[in-house]
């Protein structure tokens, strides 16, 4: 990535302090959205760096954006299409299919959610604690 626009950024000259101090933000966001010549490639270099930080971990005046700004402006660029053959509302958060019911994990998400709770996830549970108490693990043992 040619990075020849950072020298030409108005930052450059600036008190590093400026861009994150909440006291002098005003101040930081003049200089880059009213002065600097290179805003556009800053933005596009510190959403590209950004990609996979949180929200919550952006600081800091970059481009003339605050950390929420810039995390709301690279939201708004991710594709938004479902997947293929399924419905949106079904989607699991995360993409992750739900465990069926009948197991543990189904049962522990029924009461985590505070749903009803099926006979099958009730059995599943029951055989799962049986098993701890029998064997001091839930794991399956390995084949012999």
């Amino acid at each position: 990535m040619d990075r020849e626009w950072e020298l030409k950024a108005l930052c450059r000259s600036e008190d590093p302090e400026l861009w994150f101090s909440k006291r002098t933000w005003r101040r930081a966001k003049e200089i880059c959205l009213e002065e600097c010549p290179v805003r556009e490639e800053c933005l596009e270099a510190i959403l590209a760096r950004e990609s996979h930080t949180a929200a919550s971990l952006r600081v800091g005046i970059v481009a003339g954006l605050t950390g929420a700004q810039r995390a709301k402006v690279a939201a708004s660029r991710r594709p938004t299409a479902p997947a293929a053959n399924e419905p949106e509302a079904e989607k699991p958060k995360g993409g992750r299919p739900l465990a069926p019911c009948g197991t543990k994990a189904a049962y522990d998400r029924h009461v985590r959610k505070k749903e009803p709770i099926d006979s099958a996830c009730r059995e599943a549970n029951t055989r799962c604690a049986a098993s701890w108490r029998h064997t001091g693990s839930t794991k399956v043992p390995a084949a012999r």
